[in-house]
């Protein structure tokens, strides 16, 4: 079975499917399969059977994996038995019969645009690192871009007189999003500074040149050093547990969309490949509007106090 593995992520790799997409196929395959061969002794592809997965998965329940991630791996392995069947590798699909187990859709954590707005300016931009943090967050809001997308962006990448950056997204496939004004001026101001950032370096000027955000040695800022600084700007905003730089792209769709931004815009900037993707924001979008409408419509709020006076009073009868 290990041969079969290695020839499909193979194939997804000639697919151009990314490197985080293609470990977590790694992770699943091999998970399955060592857990075929310890408790069935079993590595042979074509004994696999439905109630064998079945088996599989009862066993991750008892791990107390999570439901969202016992999904993940239904369909990474429904992705490898479509693979083995078209290729003759097996009769008939083990996984047909599988069920997706049921759970609630958790609507993502969103900041208002007030907080959004304090959280771009927390940086201090009378220093050069400022500079350069603000940026980060100016480019991530504009663009709503992921942040494995955002350590990618290279210099050439950025059209300053059209107001574009191209975009590295999943699968290797390169979009071009809109910039707006604000985060123009933050690049700016970043980039006049930029060169002062690694004055130690080794590096040559063509070496360092080649990313966008760079840490002070001149190298390429990871997404994991980049979450990192997100992560300390947002600790000062967020007001409950639960919010991630990859709040700040939930952000971004969600206020576009209560902008009027159309859903098929919004998702060609955020480079879905499913418009279903792009439609829980349309959720996260009414929820908000009810929100606000709740608590700042002047009739409502005008007459709440007196309805709810009304109310604990007719309660108490």
């Amino acid at each position: 079975m290990t041969d079969i593995i290695n020839q499909y992520l193979n194939y997804l790799t000639v697919r151009g499917l990314a490197q985080g997409t293609i470990r977590m196929y790694r992770s699943d395959l091999n998970q399955l399969s060592n857990f075929l061969q310890s408790k069935l002794d079993l590595d042979a592809i074509t004994g696999i059977t439905h109630t064998y997965l079945r088996y599989f998965f009862h066993s991750l329940s008892d791990l107390k994996l999570s439901k969202r991630s016992i999904t993940r791996k239904i369909s990474s392995l429904r992705e490898f038995f479509k693979f083995c069947l078209n290729r003759d590798l097996i009769d008939k699909d083990p996984t047909r019969k599988l069920i997706y187990p049921k759970f609630s859709t958790k609507l993502p954590m969103v900041f208002t645009i007030q907080e959004m707005t304090d959280l771009i300016n927390l940086p201090d931009t009378s220093t050069n690192y400022g500079k350069r943090d603000k940026a980060i967050l100016e480019v991530m809001y504009s663009t709503g871009c992921r942040i494995s997308e955002l350590a990618n962006i290279k210099l050439p990448d950025i059209d300053f007189d059209r107001c574009m950056i191209k975009v590295l997204g999943k699968g290797n496939k390169d979009r071009f999003v809109p910039i707006g004004k604000m985060a123009v001026i933050a690049l700016k101001q970043y980039l006049s500074v930029r060169k002062s950032l690694f004055p130690y370096s080794r590096k040559s000027e063509m070496d360092v040149n080649k990313y966008l955000f760079i840490s002070k040695n001149g190298n390429q800022l990871s997404s994991n050093v980049l979450r990192g600084i997100m992560n300390g700007y947002i600790s000062q905003i967020a007001k409950t547990d639960g919010y991630t730089p990859h709040s700040i792209r939930h952000s971004f769709a969600t206020h576009m969309l209560e902008c009027g931004a159309s859903l098929m815009t919004v998702k060609e900037i955020l480079g879905h490949e499913n418009v279903s993707t792009t439609e829980i924001y349309t959720r996260l979008s009414i929820t908000y509007q009810k929100k606000a409408y709740s608590q700042y419509h002047p009739i409502i709020h005008s007459h709440r106090d007196q309805i709810e006076a009304d109310f604990y009073n007719s309660a108490k009868q």
